[in-house]
């Protein structure tokens, strides 16, 4: 069944997506299933901390700093 053609920025969406599914699993083949993971996370936080930064978006930077926190938590305790 084939649907309509994907808007430019859907297309844009799905490398997106596409492009952060491959570095999650370099990151894990790299470093191993829990390493790999935070250090994907850690690249996460910091591209979209830095967007968020420059754009002044202090909910983004809380929200950030809430998962980090809530990563932490989880494996400390």
């Amino acid at each position: 069944m084939a649907g309509r053609p994907l808007t430019k920025a859907e297309l844009t969406a799905q490398r997106s997506r596409e492009y952060l599914m491959r570095q999650q699993e370099s990151f894990v083949e790299k470093h191993g299933e829990d390493l790999g993971a935070f250090y994907f996370l850690l690249m996460l936080l910091q591209t979209y901390g830095k967007k968020a930064h420059k754009r002044g978006d202090t909910a983004t930077l809380r929200a950030l700093a809430h998962d980090l926190h809530a990563v932490y938590l989880k494996h400390t305790q």
